[in-house]
Protein backbone atom coordinates (compact mmCIF):
# COMPACT_ATOMS: atom_id res chain seq x y z
CA UNK A 1 0.00 0.00 0.00
CA UNK A 2 2.85 2.33 0.42
CA UNK A 3 4.51 1.67 -2.62
CA UNK A 4 1.27 2.40 -4.51
CA UNK A 5 0.95 6.10 -2.48
CA UNK A 6 4.66 6.70 -3.07
CA UNK A 7 4.60 5.65 -6.65
CA UNK A 8 1.14 7.71 -7.03
CA UNK A 9 2.87 10.67 -5.30
CA UNK A 10 5.81 10.64 -7.77
CA UNK A 11 3.52 10.64 -10.46
CA UNK A 12 1.70 13.47 -9.18
CA UNK A 13 5.07 15.46 -8.43
CA UNK A 14 6.99 14.82 -12.25
CA UNK A 15 3.42 15.58 -13.72
CA UNK A 16 3.45 18.70 -11.73
CA UNK A 17 7.09 19.66 -12.72
CA UNK A 18 6.10 19.12 -16.45
CA UNK A 19 3.22 21.00 -16.18
CA UNK A 20 4.84 23.38 -15.03
CA UNK A 21 8.07 23.59 -17.24
CA UNK A 22 5.55 23.59 -20.26
CA UNK A 23 3.81 26.74 -18.57
CA UNK A 24 7.04 28.06 -18.59
CA UNK A 25 8.00 27.80 -21.98
CA UNK A 26 4.70 29.34 -23.32
CA UNK A 27 4.38 32.25 -21.71
CA UNK A 28 5.59 34.98 -22.75
CA UNK A 29 9.28 36.32 -22.40
CA UNK A 30 10.51 38.44 -19.54
CA UNK A 31 10.55 42.23 -20.88
CA UNK A 32 13.97 42.77 -18.99
CA UNK A 33 14.84 39.41 -19.92
CA UNK A 34 13.91 40.47 -23.87
CA UNK A 35 15.52 43.66 -23.90
CA UNK A 36 19.04 42.80 -21.96
CA UNK A 37 19.31 39.99 -24.81
CA UNK A 38 18.70 42.79 -27.24
CA UNK A 39 21.41 44.93 -25.97
CA UNK A 40 24.09 42.21 -25.68
CA UNK A 41 22.74 41.06 -29.71
CA UNK A 42 23.86 45.18 -30.31
CA UNK A 43 27.01 45.27 -28.13
CA UNK A 44 28.12 41.86 -27.98
CA UNK A 45 29.83 41.77 -31.28
CA UNK A 46 31.35 45.69 -30.64
CA UNK A 47 32.80 44.16 -27.07
CA UNK A 48 34.24 40.77 -28.86
CA UNK A 49 35.74 42.72 -31.85
CA UNK A 50 33.83 40.61 -33.87
CA UNK A 51 35.38 40.72 -37.63
CA UNK A 52 32.17 41.22 -39.59
CA UNK A 53 31.15 44.39 -37.05
CA UNK A 54 35.05 45.93 -37.15
CA UNK A 55 35.29 45.86 -41.01
CA UNK A 56 31.33 47.45 -40.99
CA UNK A 57 32.65 50.23 -38.74
CA UNK A 58 35.69 50.85 -40.47
CA UNK A 59 34.14 51.10 -43.89
CA UNK A 60 31.73 53.82 -42.40
CA UNK A 61 34.95 55.73 -41.09
CA UNK A 62 36.98 55.62 -43.62
CA UNK A 63 33.58 56.52 -46.42
CA UNK A 64 33.54 59.37 -44.08
CA UNK A 65 36.97 60.32 -43.16
CA UNK A 66 39.99 60.20 -45.90
CA UNK A 67 41.99 57.73 -43.51
CA UNK A 68 43.81 56.45 -46.62
CA UNK A 69 45.26 60.30 -47.05
CA UNK A 70 46.86 59.81 -43.45
CA UNK A 71 48.61 56.33 -44.05
CA UNK A 72 45.81 55.16 -41.76
CA UNK A 73 44.16 51.55 -42.02
CA UNK A 74 40.77 51.84 -41.04
CA UNK A 75 40.46 48.10 -39.60
CA UNK A 76 43.31 49.11 -37.12
CA UNK A 77 42.01 52.66 -36.27
CA UNK A 78 38.37 51.06 -35.03
CA UNK A 79 40.20 48.20 -33.48
CA UNK A 80 42.20 50.87 -31.27
CA UNK A 81 38.90 53.48 -31.16
CA UNK A 82 37.03 50.11 -29.56
CA UNK A 83 39.80 48.51 -27.28
CA UNK A 84 37.89 47.93 -24.06
CA UNK A 85 34.87 48.39 -25.15
CA UNK A 86 32.22 47.09 -22.67
CA UNK A 87 28.82 47.69 -21.27
CA UNK A 88 26.78 46.04 -18.11
CA UNK A 89 22.73 46.88 -18.36
CA UNK A 90 22.27 48.34 -14.71
CA UNK A 91 18.96 48.59 -15.38
CA UNK A 92 15.43 47.94 -17.16
CA UNK A 93 12.33 49.71 -16.34
CA UNK A 94 8.90 48.76 -17.46
CA UNK A 95 6.46 51.05 -17.46
CA UNK A 96 2.81 50.56 -16.09
CA UNK A 97 1.31 49.80 -19.82
CA UNK A 98 3.68 46.75 -20.63
CA UNK A 99 4.42 48.91 -23.77
CA UNK A 100 7.64 50.66 -22.95
CA UNK A 101 10.61 50.24 -21.55
CA UNK A 102 13.89 52.37 -20.39
CA UNK A 103 17.05 50.37 -20.01
CA UNK A 104 20.17 52.00 -18.03
CA UNK A 105 23.75 50.79 -19.43
CA UNK A 106 27.12 51.64 -18.06
CA UNK A 107 29.30 51.93 -22.28
CA UNK A 108 32.67 51.88 -21.27
CA UNK A 109 34.62 53.22 -24.25
CA UNK A 110 37.60 55.35 -25.58
CA UNK A 111 36.40 59.27 -25.77
CA UNK A 112 36.75 60.91 -29.01
CA UNK A 113 36.67 63.97 -26.99
CA UNK A 114 39.72 62.67 -24.98
CA UNK A 115 41.63 61.06 -28.20
CA UNK A 116 41.29 64.93 -29.94
CA UNK A 117 42.66 66.19 -27.21
CA UNK A 118 45.64 63.88 -26.94
CA UNK A 119 46.06 64.60 -30.66
CA UNK A 120 46.37 67.95 -30.20
CA UNK A 121 49.39 67.49 -27.87
CA UNK A 122 50.98 64.99 -29.86
CA UNK A 123 50.94 67.93 -33.01
CA UNK A 124 51.82 70.73 -30.57
CA UNK A 125 55.07 68.54 -29.94
CA UNK A 126 55.56 67.53 -33.69
CA UNK A 127 55.11 71.43 -35.03
CA UNK A 128 57.74 72.65 -31.71
CA UNK A 129 60.01 69.95 -33.32
CA UNK A 130 60.85 71.58 -36.21
CA UNK A 131 60.64 68.53 -37.96
CA UNK A 132 57.78 69.68 -40.13
CA UNK A 133 60.30 72.51 -41.62
CA UNK A 134 61.83 69.32 -43.69
CA UNK A 135 58.44 67.24 -44.43
CA UNK A 136 56.88 66.85 -47.61
CA UNK A 137 52.68 67.10 -48.04
CA UNK A 138 52.82 63.31 -48.18
CA UNK A 139 55.21 63.06 -44.91
CA UNK A 140 53.33 65.51 -42.86
CA UNK A 141 49.88 63.82 -43.97
CA UNK A 142 51.66 60.26 -42.55
CA UNK A 143 53.05 62.37 -38.99
CA UNK A 144 49.02 63.48 -38.67
CA UNK A 145 47.72 59.79 -38.90
CA UNK A 146 50.71 58.89 -36.80
CA UNK A 147 49.76 61.09 -33.92
CA UNK A 148 46.09 60.20 -34.64
CA UNK A 149 46.64 56.64 -33.80
CA UNK A 150 48.90 56.95 -31.07
CA UNK A 151 46.35 59.50 -29.67
CA UNK A 152 43.57 56.73 -30.44
CA UNK A 153 45.98 53.95 -28.84
CA UNK A 154 46.73 55.98 -25.63
CA UNK A 155 43.36 57.38 -24.79
CA UNK A 156 41.99 55.21 -21.54
CA UNK A 157 38.56 54.10 -21.45
CA UNK A 158 35.93 55.63 -18.98
CA UNK A 159 32.04 54.65 -18.39
CA UNK A 160 29.16 56.53 -18.94
CA UNK A 161 25.66 55.40 -18.75
CA UNK A 162 22.91 55.73 -21.15
CA UNK A 163 19.62 55.05 -21.12
CA UNK A 164 17.70 53.78 -24.37
CA UNK A 165 13.79 53.87 -24.76
CA UNK A 166 12.30 50.75 -25.97
CA UNK A 167 8.85 50.19 -27.26
CA UNK A 168 7.27 46.79 -27.57
CA UNK A 169 6.30 46.58 -31.14
CA UNK A 170 4.22 43.50 -32.18
CA UNK A 171 5.62 41.07 -29.68
CA UNK A 172 9.03 42.38 -29.75
CA UNK A 173 11.10 45.06 -27.78
CA UNK A 174 12.64 47.38 -29.82
CA UNK A 175 15.31 50.43 -29.75
CA UNK A 176 13.89 53.65 -30.37
CA UNK A 177 15.74 56.58 -31.78
CA UNK A 178 17.60 57.92 -28.71
CA UNK A 179 19.95 54.94 -29.33
CA UNK A 180 22.01 56.61 -31.78
CA UNK A 181 22.20 59.69 -29.92
CA UNK A 182 22.57 58.16 -26.30
CA UNK A 183 26.54 56.03 -27.93
CA UNK A 184 27.23 59.00 -29.30
CA UNK A 185 27.24 60.72 -26.03
CA UNK A 186 29.31 58.13 -24.28
CA UNK A 187 32.07 58.02 -27.36
CA UNK A 188 32.07 61.92 -26.59
CA UNK A 189 32.31 62.07 -23.32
Amino acid sequence: MKKKNLFAAVVVALALACGAALTACSSEPDPKEAITADIATQFDPVKNLDQTAIDELAADVSATNDLEAYGIDGVAYVQSMLSGFDYEVKDVTVDESGESAVATVAITCKSFTDATARATELSEEFADSGEILDMSMDEMNKKIGSIMMQAMDETQVKSTDCTFDYQLVDGTWTFQDSAEQQLYNAFFA
